[in-house]
């Protein structure tokens, strides 16, 4: 996998990105609540904003846990955490 500076699980709507949210963060995975960046879809306004080191476990516990999600995807963007992340 390629090495990117951010990490996006995106989603088709609000439901299941709060549903993989609350998942992880009972597991004890960082996630945080994001505007999902036009680079990557403009499907779903909201993504979650996750570490590299973590993808993998994500898609495992998405799939035990039968979360849905479009992709995860890694973007070289500039990040403002003023605006890469809901208050």
């Amino acid at each position: 996998m390629a090495e990117y500076l951010h990490y996006y699980v995106l989603f088709q709507n609000h439901t299941d990105a709060m549903a993989m949210y609350r998942t992880l963060k009972s597991s004890g995975i960082f996630a945080q609540i994001s505007p999902t960046p036009r680079e990557l879809s403009v499907c779903c306004g909201v993504s979650l904003l996750i570490r590299g080191e973590d993808v993998e476990e994500i898609r495992t516990i998405a799939s035990q846990s039968s979360l849905a999600y479009l992709s995860i995807e890694g973007l070289n963007n500039a990040f403002d955490n003023t605006r890469h992340k809901y208050g």
